[in-house]
Formats: C-alpha cells, structure tokens, sequence
C-alpha cells in the first residue's frame, strides 16, 4: 500500500546583515538581576555574569552562568524560561563547584559553554566546558614574584544526562597528582611543574572562556578560547600581557589541536585596542559570526574600565575579521544597569530573531553588581535567505512534552537545528 507524506513546516530564518546598527536592548533589562537575600543557602548566587544560553525543551531557554557571593568563589548556576524575558532561577545549589582544596579549579569555576550532543550515550549527552583556576605557586610549584598572573585558568569539562547534574571528566591516569585527582582539564597551559609557563608565540599562561560547537557533518568539536600571553619575546611581566582570542578542533571534546590564533586585539583608538575576551560564537549560514568582549584597558572588570561588546565574520570559522563600526554593543546611560560596561555576550536564534545576552555592570568600583540582559537584532524575514542557508544539522527531535522523539507519523515534533533553529513538524501518513 502506498503511503502518502505531507510535512507541515513552521519555519523561522531571518536576514542578517553585518553592517546593521538595529541591535535593540530589551525595555525590561536586566532579566536576571542580583539576588538581595540573606538565605545561607542561597548567598553563593547573588551575582551572576558570563552567561552561556541553549534552547531547552517546549520552545524555552536554558541558561548557565557563573554566580557568586558578591565576587567571592564563583561557581555554575542555572535558570531556566518559557519566552526569554522571565527567568526561574535554581537557587538551591551549583550545577557546577568548585574543585576539592588543592585541585586546579579549586578556587573558581566559571565562564560556562554548553551544548547537547544526541549521539553521545546517555549519560554524557551535555557538555559543560569551563575556566577553573588555582592560584599559580600550586600549579606551578613555586611562586613566581609578579612576573606573572597569581591565578592560572585552564579550560575543563564536565558530563549530564539531564543538562543540570553534571560530573566532570576525570582522566584516572593523572590521579596521583593531586591537582588531577578528582577532575582534569582538557585544554592546558603549557608548563613543567616548578617552572614558568611558555608565553611567547602566543602560548599562555592562562586559557579560560570557551565557547562550543560540534560539526555533525565531520563529526569535529570546534572550540574558541581566549589565551593570555605576552606581546613580545622579551616578556617584562603582567604589563605586557595581552588576551588573544584562539581557536582548537577535536574529534573526541577531550583531546583538542595545538591552538591558532583566530582574533587579535585592535589598534591605538579601537575599543579593544587593549583586552580582547569572552567570545562567543554562532554559525549564520555559511558564515561564522563571533561577538567579543573589547577594552581599552590593560586588564580589570571595574568601573574606570570601558568595556563594550564587538562582532567579527569568519567564513572558516579560524580567521575572523571586525567589522568596521564596532562596537555594536555599548555601555547604557548614566545610573541605568549597564552603564559601567557589557561584556560576555552569548548569542542564539530565538523567537524569529537573534538575541544577544550579555553581562552589565552598574553601581561603583568595589560593588559594580554584574546582572544579565539582551540586545536583539532588528531584522526582517526573508525567503531568499531561507533558499541560500538551509544547511544547519539536526541535533535534536522532541515532542510537545519536552521528550526526545524519534520522528514519528501523526503527532507535532519539534526538530531543533545546531544554528538554534526550530522546525515544528507534522509528518502526516
């Protein structure tokens, strides 16, 4: 008997263009503020920044962030939204700590990358990539007087089945380090023990802020991270370090390529002329899209510093370049909540549009209160982008329930693509 197939499609694509201006901040901001509270249970998530947005279930966002009390250990939090705007934080516990004493992310854990790998067993389907850090004389083995920064980050990972427990890689051939006993990085810095780390050539001495994607097509993990080195071969010290935006591959998310350098910071006069950080990257068709954060200071998160966010193109997904009217994101106006800087942007296609959460900062140098808001792109919807970009890979298949789905006949499934696309689909036989 024949079988006759109709597919219903729902579908939302949107025209981007890199010279647009029409980047809105949402009226409402910020959609995750400080939380005032005197809880003991509760005070290890009064601020939050860094955060790192993926679609979830029903057509809602999920978002991970590092949170903190008032800037002291920072861990992994999490909340959860039905449209973007209103947020349901978990404010019960981390969904990621911080490492025993004596490990190398013993002192924080942050700056989270998250994505949903379908054909991973169950128990390993999210991964969770973060900066941890230790403090340079239990890393290095000794103390290094200045020449270098007092905390060291490197990049790890961690493992969940449901996106909120999670449980960090742990290579048990390092277990009798004490540094690796309970977990292990998976992008080093490269150093022997007792030693300097290798900062020429842009090496580093710290790598932190990793922003993640898989390419279902090769099968291949692609990572962009920054990387803190110094400018020159004759390093005089921290005043001659700069931030480097680099870029790795990996076939497995635990082993990665040597690094390349992929954006560099700008010249005398940009806005990033001296601090380049924090990117995050999105694919957009057959182009690459990274948003960055930018400074015109040597180093710092406080207020005498500027800090917008910028955006650069990459057809490769390795060699970028800027636009040339960055920043796209600047600093509010006086007294509102990010007139002191935005930073660490995290962008994803939701509701017709791209939206772009990022961290503010407001208030004064000691208590500049990071909170999370959004820009979206004004941008209108056009078939002959759909006709030029439909490319994306299918990562995952639910039902209206919020259950993985195999793609079956006669009921409503939504099929969510790695560019942040939802279909809604009825296959009808």
């Amino acid at each position: 008997m024949k079988k006759l197939c109709l597919i219903f499609l729902f579908l939302s694509f949107i025209l981007f263009d890199t010279s647009a201006q029409s980047y809105i901040k949402y009226q409402n901001n910020p959609v995750i503020d400080t939380l005032s509270t005197t809880d003991p249970n509760q005070i290890w998530t009064r601020w939050k920044t860094d955060p790192y947005v993926i679609h979830w279930d029903n057509d809602s966002l999920r978002m991970y962030y590092g949170t903190n009390n008032y800037g002291v250990q920072t861990q992994i939090g999490t909340a959860i939204s039905k449209d973007g705007n209103n947020w349901i934080e978990k404010t019960d516990s981390p969904v990621l700590m911080t490492g025993p004493v004596g490990s190398w992310d013993e002192l924080d854990v942050e700056t989270p990358g998250v994505i949903y790998i379908a054909s991973n067993p169950d128990s390993m389907r999210y991964m969770l990539y973060y900066s941890g850090s230790q403090h340079d004389s239990i890393i290095l083995g000794s103390s290094n007087s200045g020449l270098y920064p007092t905390e060291i980050y490197q990049i790890g990972l961690a493992y969940s089945n449901d996106g909120i427990n999670f449980i960090k890689y742990n290579d048990p051939i390092n277990d009798i380090n004490p540094l690796y006993q309970n977990s292990d990085p998976v992008i080093r810095i490269p150093y022997t023990l007792g030693g300097m780390p290798d900062t020429i050539n842009y090496l580093f001495s710290s790598v932190a802020e990793p922003s993640i994607m898989y390419d279902s097509i090769s099968n291949t993990f692609k990572i962009w991270y920054i990387g803190l080195g110094c400018s020159n071969p004759n390093c005089i010290g921290i005043s001659d370090f700069r931030y480097r935006i680099l870029y790795s591959e990996s076939l497995d998310g635990i082993n990665w390529s040597p690094p390349v350098l992929s954006l560099d910071i700008g010249s005398i006069g940009d806005f990033d002329s001296k601090l380049i950080y924090a990117p995050h990257v999105i694919k957009i068709g057959d182009d690459y899209w990274m948003f960055y954060g930018g400074n015109t200071f040597i180093s710092g998160t406080f207020s005498l510093f500027s800090q917008e966010i910028g955006l650069a193109i990459s057809t490769n997904g390795i060699n970028f370049t800027k636009i040339s009217n960055n920043p796209i994101i600047t600093n509010g106006s006086n007294g509102t909540w990010d007139y002191l800087g935005t930073n660490y942007p995290s962008s994803i296609i939701y509701k017709d549009t791209l939206r772009i959460y990022y961290s503010g900062m407001q208030d004064s140098l000691l208590n500049f209160t990071p909170n999370i808001g959004y820009v979206y792109l004004d941008s209108t919807f056009t078939s002959v982008y759909l006709n030029n970009n439909l490319n994306n890979q299918l990562i995952k298949v639910i039902d209206i329930l919020g259950r993985e789905s195999n793609q079956k006949r006669n009921i409503p499934l939504f099929y969510i693509y790695d560019d942040g696309t939802v279909e809604k689909k009825i296959i009808i036989e």
